[in-house]
């Protein structure tokens, strides 16, 4: 998956800060109304990938119930990942992530101008390169800010259990403190 649900808040936070800090645009109703509808547009997005997921975890289940020998020298994630690239390709699913986001800060922009929600005085081209960037920095930034996370938590003055109730507070405490410094939350 490109982007996970537990970031969604945090990507559409970013997209409409950059939005707001672009000078470019106005936002009629506040940013939490834009907010969310940023929220429902990537969440629908990880939704249809769920779905085609799933579609593909029932087919190679039913094959290898039907066929179990066939399964015996199977490498199962390449064939995860050969059925979901024909798949997405039927359902004209994009999984290329530069195409896919480009397509998303598309949908975006329109969404949110269409709702009335925003206004702008620039071309779209330009609109829709913001809503990317955003989503793009976070995506290459995530894995660098879960490290430093991962590393407070190693040297966290109390040991913690890790996917515990209390770890998982002290995860998304501390990685929101991240988010802050870097000026995407």
């Amino acid at each position: 998956m490109l982007i996970k649900e537990t970031q969604v808040p945090y990507i559409a936070n970013k997209a409409v800060i950059d939005l707001l800090n672009s000078g470019f645009v106005t936002f009629n109703h506040g940013l939490d109304k834009s907010k969310a509808m940023v929220e429902e547009i990537l969440m629908e997005n990880i939704a249809q990938e769920r779905d085609l997921e799933d579609e593909i975890k029932e087919i190679i289940a039913e094959q290898e119930e039907e066929n179990e020998f066939m399964f015996y020298d199977v490498d199962r994630k390449e064939l995860f990942g050969m059925m979901k690239r024909k798949l997405a390709k039927e359902d004209e699913f994009i999984l290329n992530k530069t195409d896919r986001l480009n397509n998303l800060a598309h949908k975006i922009v329109e969404d949110l101008w269409n709702a009335e929600l925003i206004d702008y005085e620039i071309n779209d081209g330009k609109m829709k390169n913001i809503v990317f960037d955003s989503m793009d920095v976070f995506i290459k930034e995530k894995r660098q800010i879960e490290d430093i996370v991962y590393d407070k938590l190693r040297n966290y003055k109390k040991e913690l259990i890790a996917g515990s109730e209390e770890w998982e507070l002290v995860f998304h405490s501390l990685y929101e403190q991240e988010l802050k410094k870097r000026g995407m939350l």
